[in-house]
């Protein structure tokens, strides 16, 4: 009888059976009967390691193995220590009978396939030290038999789908060095007395849903190097003016809890020797807010890390000197920091990030090793000269701020640059050569500037260039290449739209074979397009849209094109095979003579064919006319009849003094200037005068309060602002008999939170003043000075202001904002009576959001661009933000017509965020209701019987206002997953003739959805706004 083979290698052959797939053979070619050692351990196996006659070790790391594999197996491998299998696609479980594994020490089952929950058997594992089961798709919670696991020095269960609460138990493993379980589903709170496990060095808890409190007690006395809460929902009980946390254990070298919803300000001064011995520093996307300390004591700290906060003030000179610290990275970007930046200095800086701030003056004197340099969207000014002594720049990027004049002829100083981005400036004058002769750049935007001349050939011809954005300029002439023919270019993205470029198609871009993204549109190019196109292979995005090309249409295009327009031409023929997959839109308007065959059914007659249409029957046309009028008629004799029934049914106050009412006379060319002048309706405090002396009880009606002054429906040409919340429309003459309880004149106090303007009640009384809307809460006005300055004044409804004391202690709080995307309190009237309550604040124009959205008679100009809606929804973002976490107070009142868009440039800036805290408990409740009518509340206010503004409601107000401004009224069917019923129809032909704006427009719905997610699940504002940034 033969003899068989030892328990050993039946073990492993029984695993060998689960290999699907062993790319390299290592296991397959190897583990075979040919080769078996009867009497002892098969050492000549692959991966086998032997301890006399047993298999001490199995060792299959990163060989690609597939494999199904039944572990269990390995429980009759009594000697066994090691069993590693990292980085393959093995699936399987923990066995049931992982108990048994007595000798085994070290278990590496790392980025697998393998799933289930973990059994209790695993706390048998008495021997095990080093554990490691992350990357695979294992669930469910941690059983709190890991306790038994009283030798582990290394646990790793990142990566996986943990969920649950951490176990207490975990405390127990006393010799543990290290505990890693970030990015897993972990919930509830940190267990207490991690701080108590003498032997940890790493604890790794970030990416998780862990919330509660920060334990400050774990890091000002544990005796760990190496500390990651970062990405979870802990929070600190700071208020914005206390430090957010009292002490780090000097035993910390990296600390990082960033993406948290920590509150407070950093330590001040020398306090900041609370840091003295970290490296590494990470406490950004939080909500720490006040200025920054000097970091004069924090020798040892190399990366510091505070971008997404709400920092003001000042950048502390220390950071950038580096006289006595060894920082060798600096971001501080996405706060609210200001002033100007003399110099850069530190011989330690390799990056530094300070862009999205409100940094302004000249740029800063550059010296040292600074490699990667950010100062993107601040307000820094002044020419580029300053880069003349620049050194060392690998990565520059100026973009979005306010700089001007000609790009400077610079040479020997940008050798290392790899990526200049000066786009969204105001610079000037024409391209200097020497900027294609920088021998490593590899990125070039431009766009959004005010450049002209010719485009370089040589930027063309670039060896190095692999993106070329030079759109919205004013560049001019033919667009030439090189006349070498020789060159190896590796451009992939160039973007020339929005100039002024003529001639014809260049037919050296057949040379520009690598070339993936190409954009000629609004330029001055005409001729046909030549065949030479079909060398660009790799196209896959073509924009040639709003030019003079004629001619047929390339048959022989790149395959891998994915987006197409060549719309507004006036091409002809047939729309080639190829091009057939792409809609209608790409082709129309423009191109009358071009022909696209088999059009899909409804979508619509082509231009070309609209001439071949059968002409509708007169009887028809007149039918379809006649019906229109009549339906007109019945509308109009509709509205008279129910404006008779509401006006009939409305009491007219008893005692009135009649007073004139006046309109200012407009710029009129035919002269006219009757009772239908368009001019806007302007009174004085003065004439808005109604007697009501003698009577205080009388009650005005609900109606009479809504259309006192505020209803006017402006015509045509009217100049004042338009709500879409107005209601009827009322001539002067019926002004005059609505009670407004105005006083004769303000003789109350006028209280100002700021020098900036000086006025007195009787000056303020005697303004002209033009009515721009109402509220729930009172009726706005456009006061204009003596001095032609313009206010907004808000006249608060009775009984809706707080106590006088408390009424200017709130008001006293909004002092000082200033900021681009908040509009700005100047102050408060208190008159004798109980109706006389003004706020005045900052006249913004040409008016709010909803004049420019609403489809109704008084909008505002065309309808508004994508950029536009994206830029508006960023400002809003950033103006909330701002209020969020350096003012520390939500909105609660935030629609369409609180969002005034300003200058010709349309920037957002929020209005009536002062509201809630100047109003009492009843007028909040009943503003917040008002807006639940209208779309603008969260859904745990309309649960509350008392409901209060608060930051995460104001998230929610966020996404009605993100679908408002994109598809001008509230849908639903947003939050039910019906993403583009959520846009504007007026969007779509952008969205599908811009590749750019389709891909925004899916990255918007999805943050706009993540708006409306329960509380505990809904991001904060700086998230939202950080996201929107990033489109």
């Amino acid at each position: 009888m033969g003899q068989l083979p030892s328990q050993d290698i039946l073990a492993l052959l029984e695993f060998k059976k689960g290999i699907k797939h062993d790319p390299t053979g290592y296991v397959l070619n190897s583990w075979n009967e040919e080769s078996i050692d009867f009497n002892g351990c098969p050492s000549s196996w692959n991966g086998i390691m032997c301890n006399g006659g047993n298999v001490a070790g199995v060792v299959l790391d990163h060989l690609g193995l597939s494999a199904d594999a039944d572990l269990s197996v390995f429980s009759n491998l009594t000697m066994l220590v090691k069993l590693s299998m990292s980085n393959n696609s093995i699936t399987g479980k923990i066995p049931s009978n992982i108990g048994y594994f007595k000798s085994l020490e070290y278990l590496d089952l790392s980025d697998n396939l393998f799933f289930s929950s973990l059994p209790q058997e695993i706390g048998k594992l008495e021997s095990l030290k080093n554990l490691s089961l992350a990357g695979n798709n294992f669930s469910g919670s941690i059983p709190e038999s890991v306790s038994g696991l009283s030798s582990v020095q290394s646990l790793d269960l990142s990566r996986n789908a943990f969920s649950g609460s951490l176990p207490f138990s975990l405390r127990k493993l006393s010799n543990l060095v290290s505990l890693n379980l970030s990015l897993n589903g972990f919930s509830k709170t940190i267990p207490k007395g991690f701080e108590l496990m003498a032997n940890l060095m790493v604890l790794d808890l970030h990416g998780n849903m862990l919330e509660g409190d920060l334990d400050e007690q774990f890091l000002l006395l544990t005796t760990a190097d190496h500390v990651d809460f970062s990405g979870n929902r802990l929070v600190t009980n700071a208020s914005p003016k206390q430090k957010f946390l009292a002490g780090v254990s000097e035993t910390i070298r990296y600390l990082n809890l960033s993406h948290n919803q920590l509150r407070g300000s950093l330590v001040s001064g020398s306090e900041a020797q609370i840091f003295g011995n970290v490296k590494v520093l990470d406490l950004s996307y939080n909500q720490l807010s006040g200025e920054l300390p000097s970091f004069n004591f924090v020798y040892d700290l190399q990366v510091l890390k505070l971008s997404n906060n709400g920092f003001s003030g000042f950048i502390p000179n220390g950071l950038l000197k580096g006289d006595s610290m060894v920082l060798t990275e600096l971001d501080l970007s996405g706060n609210n920091l200001s002033g100007p930046i003399s110099m850069i200095t530190s011989t330690t800086l390799h990056t530094v990030n300070l862009s999205s701030n409100a940094l302004s003056g000249d740029l800063p004197l550059l010296t040292g090793s600074c490699e990667v340099l950010d100062l993107s969207r601040n307000q820094f000014g002044g020419n580029l000269t300053s880069l003349l002594k620049w050194a060392n720049i690998e990565i520059l990027d100026l973009s979005q701020n306010r700089l001007t004049g000609p790009i400077p002829e610079i040479t020997s100083q940008f050798l290392r640059l790899n990526y200049l981005n000066l786009s969204h400036n105001l610079l000037s004058s024409s391209l200097p050569k020497v900027i294609s002769q920088f021998p490593k750049l590899t990125v070039l935007d431009l766009g959004f500037n005010q450049l002209d001349g010719p485009l370089l050939p040589d930027l063309l011809a670039s060896t190095t260039l692999q993106e070329l954005h030079l759109k919205n300029n004013v560049l001019d002439g033919s667009i030439e290449l090189s006349p070498s023919s020789s060159f190896e270019t590796n451009l992939q993205v160039l973007d020339l739209s929005h100039n002024r470029f003529s001639g014809y198609f260049p037919d050296g871009f057949g040379s520009l074979t690598g070339l993936q993204v190409l954009s000629l549109a609004a330029n001055n190019l005409s001729g046909s397009l030549p065949t030479s196109m079909a060398d660009m292979s790799t196209l896959s995005s073509l924009d040639l849209s709003q030019n003079h090309f004629t001619g047929a249409l390339p048959n022989n295009l790149s395959k891998s094109l994915e987006s197409f327009n060549a719309t507004y031409n006036d091409l002809s023929g047939v729309v080639p095979e190829i091009l057939r997959k792409f809609p209608l839109s790409s082709f129309y308007p423009g191109n009358s003579r071009l022909q696209f065959p088999n059009a899909p059914p409804g979508s619509g007659q082509t231009p070309a064919r609209s001439h071949k249409r059968k002409p509708i029957k007169t009887i028809i046309k007149v039918v379809v006319i006649v019906v229109c009028v009549v339906a007109l008629v019945i509308f109009i004799l509709l509205a008279i009849f129910i404006h008779y029934i509401r006006m009939s049914k409305r009491p007219l106050p008893q005692h009135v003094t009649k007073k004139d009412i006046h309109r200012r006379a407009p710029s009129n060319p035919s002269g006219y200037s009757g009772k239908d002048s368009a001019g806007p309706l302007v009174v004085s405090a003065e004439d808005l005068t109604a007697s009501r002396k003698g009577s205080s009880s009388e009650i005005i009606s609900p109606d009479e309060k809504l259309a006192a002054v505020t209803g006017f429906s402006p015509s045509k040409n009217s100049h004042f602002s338009w709500s879409p919340e107005s209601g009827d429309s009322y001539t002067p003459e019926t002004l005059a008999k609505l009670d407004v309880r105005s006083p004769d004149r303000l003789a109350g106090e006028l209280h100002f939170l700021d020098d900036t303007i000086s006025l007195t009640p009787e000056e303020l009384s005697r303004a002209p003043a033009e009515v721009l809307g109402r509220s729930s809460h009172g009726t706005s006005y456009r006061a204009t000075l003596d001095n032609g300055m313009f206010l907004t004044v808000k006249w608060l409804r009775e009984g809706v202001a707080k106590q006088r004391k408390d009424f200017a202690k709130e008001a006293k709080k909004f002092a000082n904002i200033r900021h681009p995307n908040v509009v700005g309190l100047r102050g408060y009237y208190w008159g004798p009576t109980r109706h006389e309550k003004l706020i005045l604040s900052d006249y913004i124009s040409p008016g709010s959001l909803a004049s420019f959205l609403y489809d109704r008679p008084g909008r505002k100009g065309p309808p508004l661009s994508w950029a536009q809606r994206l830029k508006i929804a960023v400002d809003v973002a950033r103006g909330l933000n701002y209020l969020h976490f350096d003012r520390a107070v939500p909105h609660g009142n935030l629609k369409a017509t609180n969002i005034l868009l300003d200058g010709p440039d349309l920037n957002a800036r929020v209005a009536d965020y002062c509201l809630h805290r100047l109003m009492t408990q009843a007028g909040t409740i009943e503003q917040i209701l008002d807006a639940g009518v209208l779309g603008y509340r969260a859904p745990e206010l309309a649960a509350s019987k008392k409901p209060l503004p608060s930051f995460k409601s104001d998230v929610v107000c966020l996404w009605s206002n993100f679908v408002g401004t994109f598809n001008r009224k509230m849908c639903w069917g947003c939050a039910e997953g019906r993403g583009f019923e959520c846009f504007d129809a007026a969007l779509m032909p952008e969205m599908g003739s811009h590749p750019a704006a389709e891909k925004g427009t899916k990255e918007f719905l999805g943050i706009a959805l993540r708006c409306i997610r329960s509380v505990s699940e809904r991001p904060g504002i700086k998230t939202i706004y950080e996201d929107l940034s990033s489109i």
